[in-house]
């Protein structure tokens, strides 16, 4: 009995060792080598047979390791990488197998690779993948013997196939173009009877999931066990269990299960990210091999303009990831890294990402499913010739098989698109929907973000539809408008791109890249900034900047809520792009941190579930003038909003209410943008220009708030000067000079205009990529000044702006480190020349101000521009006018003599943007 009991327990320890050692971590210090030439599988110079020289910590890359050629490049257009390299790299190390491995298949598995994956055992090839969106596996079962062994990888980064350079699975762009093995790297012991694959496909509406399984048998010979299934509610209690017996002949077969959940289902979606699991155990003669699976009760169809989650209509306001990780030049694997970047993304209203010509790493889809994010994945394909090369079209079709395999089952996984902007041969991409729809009907698919809409879309995102452009860049003064006709087409529709509004560059950042790949195009930046004695003004550019970005992105999402056949947008972006040019677009850094900007709770009363909305035809008006606003409500919230009343008022910039009302609202249902109202205002009270601001608030809970602008008429308007107070000029000539030398204030606004033409809106995209007229970034107001006091106004453009810097032209001031503009227009960080549209400066016995602003065209229909005018006629006018810069009458000449204009040429031709454009 004692000797037994001896057997059973060292029988027991070894059942337990043996669980304990199913996997075999990778993880730790390799050999390594570099393989510049590619010589490494050439006969007579075999890397795989002899022992590497160098060494390198896996999971990682060879940038982390240091390995490579040290940069000393300064990138403009990108991050710089601190090593480059590209070509094989080879890994090696040795690997112990247990004895316990003996009657087991041995899998090989790589999370992520960058790109092109050889493994050798012992001196022997043993196989090749090429996957960059889901692991490398290799079934080794035939080399790994227990005992010792020499496991050699060969990971080569350069292009397989022809790319685009842009594509965000291999471009040097944003991940970088890495080299080395990351995520969980391991060996893993099957038995010969085991569960190779388990999918769940949810039957919302039969209340029910169907379980399919794959069951291999490598033993050679026939045999019986039992599969049990458990389903239960992930981190929960159990719901339904079954235990089934099989027969399992050598090969594989499949087995189906369905299991009823009923009336007491938990759907998954945005708001209830409810999860359940199923725990698959195969039992074939004592011994066991399990699969877990996470999965959502979640269906995804395809409505008549929007995309439908268990058969409710869902708007999606989306953002996109470009694969920027700056501290490791790769993608994080990390479930905690995702969690953090979308609870980040909910916290700014939003509920979807799109992976610009990507597709992440197991982590993002869990983490995802955990906080309620709806993802759309793409192939790593972003090219104008597709069809061409057969071996490549061979490839993406693989990697989408890969991609639906790997990550089918998670509930976040709505959308999947072949790739961005492509053109070519579109009955390629059309074959590649139609596979993907018959091998897995868990999500809708797209044949291309942009470009051509196919009969295979369920849903397409673009900028245009064959009805307009979908797309919108930047607001107007007006909002009462939308993109309903364009939006009604055959199938849902979504705003590609969005936004795009470029800032200046946070110096600030800087510091924050400790990883990979530094700054130096910031670095860059910031010098030619310096040249141009503007670098005091380096954090006033940003802010000013950035205000007017967050603005803008108000006005652009609020467009396509109003738009109630919308079946979303992808903003481009909530946080910043580095590469294509240094794209600073994002309210959040590359990091997905704040700017500082704006807080999450300002920016979701116009990007949330539930937005209050309103329609002015305008921004400014006069005091003589009565105001309207058609309010709506978009709803897309969880639950029906209870009928209650809508509050609103408009109040200056005191605090001051001048008015107020309250609308009775009804019910209101999800999934619907519907009307609440119109309401009417004067401005009778206001008796000089003001900052006004519209509120709403509807049951004390949803608030939006919307700045206008009220100007006395130009009747009423009580003029504080004579022009025997200053001279009024609109054209630099010898009267000008000689009113000067006689120290009168002169007041010039110039009928023909000089300089580069001002526009409201900052620049499209980023500058160096799209590097058209007027390329600039922004304005920056010395709103303090006096020449203010009547022409209220922040640091940044706001709306009251749009007429007058539409109408305006800068003077380029280099030269000039004393002077700063009253209204500067910011150059492209790029080229950081001072732009000043007004200026003033004592100038020989006199005083000077300059305004470069069209005020000659249709004034009196122009209520901001005019009131500017009068604000700075009347204080030209005062005593206030004191201007601290003395500058030469030669340097005035200088700027204001009519020469060639400085306008950039229009460069639409640059081979980048036809690449970017796919032109």
């Amino acid at each position: 009995m004692k000797k037994r009991n001896i057997l059973m327990g060292l029988l027991l320890c070894s059942a337990q060792w043996m669980m304990a050692q199913e996997s075999l971590s990778l993880a730790g210090t390799w050999r390594f080598q570099t393989d510049p030439m590619g010589f490494g599988k050439t006969p007579g110079s075999e890397l795989y047979l002899s022992k590497l020289t160098e060494s390198i910590q896996l999971p990682g890359s060879m940038d982390e390791g240091g390995k490579g050629m040290s940069t000393t490049a300064r990138y403009v257009d990108r991050l710089t990488r601190k090593f480059e390299y590209c070509g094989p790299a080879w890994y090696q190390r040795e690997v112990i197998i247990p004895q316990s491995w003996s009657n087991k298949d041995i899998l090989l598995h790589l999370e992520r690779c960058h790109w092109e994956t050889t493994v050798f055992v012992d001196g022997q090839p043993a196989g090749s993948q090429e996957h960059l969106s889901t692991p490398n596996c290799f079934n080794l079962t035939q080399w790994l013997t227990p005992g010792v062994h020499t496991l050699t990888v060969c990971v080569d980064n350069r292009l397989k196939y022809p790319m685009d350079q842009w594509n965000h699975g291999t471009t040097e762009y944003t991940q970088t173009n890495w080299n080395g093995m990351v995520g969980d790297l391991k060996l893993i012991a099957h038995e010969k009877t085991h569960i190779q694959r388990l999918q769940i496909y949810p039957e919302v509406k039969n209340q029910a999931a169907q379980l399919q399984l794959t069951l291999q048998n490598t033993s050679q010979q026939t045999v019986s066990g039992q599969l049990e299934l458990v389903l239960k509610e992930k981190n929960g209690p159990v719901v339904r269990k079954k235990t089934l017996p099989v027969e399992m002949k050598v090969g594989d077969q499949t087995i189906t299960h369905t299991f009823q959940l009923g009336k007491n289902l938990k759907l998954w979606n945005e708001f209830t990210p409810h999860l359940y699991e199923v725990n698959a155990t195969l039992k074939v003669d004592g011994r066991k091999d399990r699969q877990t699976q996470v999965f959502g009760m979640r269906q995804v169809t395809q409505g008549k303009h929007h995309i439908q989650v268990n058969g409710r209509n869902i708007h999606l306001r989306g953002t996109l990831d470009c694969c920027v990780f700056p501290l490791t030049g790769y993608p994080s694997t990390d479930a905690a890294d995702w969690k953090r970047i979308f609870l980040t993304v909910k916290d700014y209203g939003m509920n979807h990402i799109r992976f610009h010509s990507w597709c992440p790493p197991e982590a993002a889809f869990e983490a995802a499913d955990e906080v309620g994010i709806y993802l759309q994945a793409e192939l790593p394909m972003w090219i104008k010739d597709v069809g061409q090369y057969p071996a490549r079209r061979n490839f993406f079709e693989k990697e989408m098989y890969a991609i639906l395999e790997t990550y089918g089952n998670h509930p976040s996984f709505i959308l999947m698109c072949n790739g961005n902007e492509n053109e070519g041969n579109f009955a390629v991409l059309e074959d590649l929907v139609k596979k993907a729809q018959q091998h897995d009907n868990r999500r809708l698919y797209s044949a291309s973000t942009a470009r051509t809409h196919t009969a295979s879309d369920q849903y397409y995102v673009s900028h245009v539809t064959d009805k307009g452009w979908i797309t919108v860049y930047e607001g107007q003064p007006s909002t009462d408008w939308d993109r309903s006709k364009e939006s009604a087409i055959d199938c849902p529709v979504i705003a590609h791109e969005t936004g795009q509004r470029c800032m200046y560059p946070n110096f600030q950042e800087m510091k924050k890249y400790t990883g990979v790949v530094t700054p130096r195009n910031f670095e860059v930046f910031r010098e030619r900034l310096a040249r141009n004695g503007m670098l005091h003004q380096a954090d006033d550019f940003f802010r000013a900047t950035g205000a007017h970005t967050v603005l803008q992105y108000k006005e652009v999402n609020e467009s396509l809520l109003r738009t109630a056949n919308s079946g979303g947008f992808q903003l481009l972006g909530l946080s910043d792009f580095p590469g294509q040019g240094s794209a600073f677009v994002g309210i959040l850094d590359a990091f997905w941190e704040s700017k500082g900007l704006v807080s999450p709770e300002k920016f979701r009363e116009s990007c949330a579930p539930t937005v209050l909305l309103a329609r002015l035809p305008k921004r400014a008006f006069t005091t003589d003038e009565t105001g309207t606003a058609k309010l709506e409500i978009y709803h897309y919230g969880e639950l029906p909003i209870r009928k209650g009343h809508l509050e609103w008022s408009l109040k200056n910039s005191q605090g001051k209410t001048l008015h107020k009302g309250k609308l009775s609202v009804p019910a209101i249902s999800c999934a619907t943008v519907d009307p609440l109202g119109e309401i009417r205002f004067d401005f009778k009270d206001c008796h000089q220009a003001e900052k006004l601001t519209l509120h709403a608030t509807l049951n004390n809970n949803f608030h939006n708030e919307w700045d206008i602008w009220v100007y006395p008429n130009s009747e009423t308007q009580e003029q504080s000067h004579t022009n025997k107070d200053y001279v009024m000029a609109n054209t630099y000539d010898e009267h000008v000079r000689e009113a000067l030398r006689q120290g009168k204030k002169v007041l010039l606004v110039p009928e023909k205009k000089m300089g580069r033409k001002t526009h409201f809106a900052g620049h499209f995209w980023n500058p160096i990529m799209f590097n058209w007229d007027p390329i600039i970034v922004g304005t920056l107001i010395q709103h303090e000044h006096p020449a203010f006091r009547n022409f209220p106004t922040d640091a940044h453009a706001d709306w009251q702006w749009w007429d007058i810097l539409n109408h305006a032209h800068a003077l380029q001031l280099d030269g000039c480190p004393e002077l700063t503009p009253l209204i500067q227009s910011i150059d492209s960080y790029e080229y950081n020349q001072k732009l000043g549209i007004a200026f003033e400066a004592q100038v020989e016995k006199g005083k000077l101000f300059v305004l470069n602003v069209d005020i000659h065209k249709d004034l009196d229909q122009r209520p901001a521009t005019r009131q500017l005018l009068r604000s700075i006629q009347n204080y030209v006018a005062s005593d206030d006018f004191r201007p601290e810069v003395i500058l030469p009458l030669h340097r005035i000449d200088s700027w204001l003599t009519p020469i060639k204009s400085t306008e950039k040429k229009n460069s639409a031709e640059n081979a980048a943007i036809e690449q970017l454009l796919n032109q």
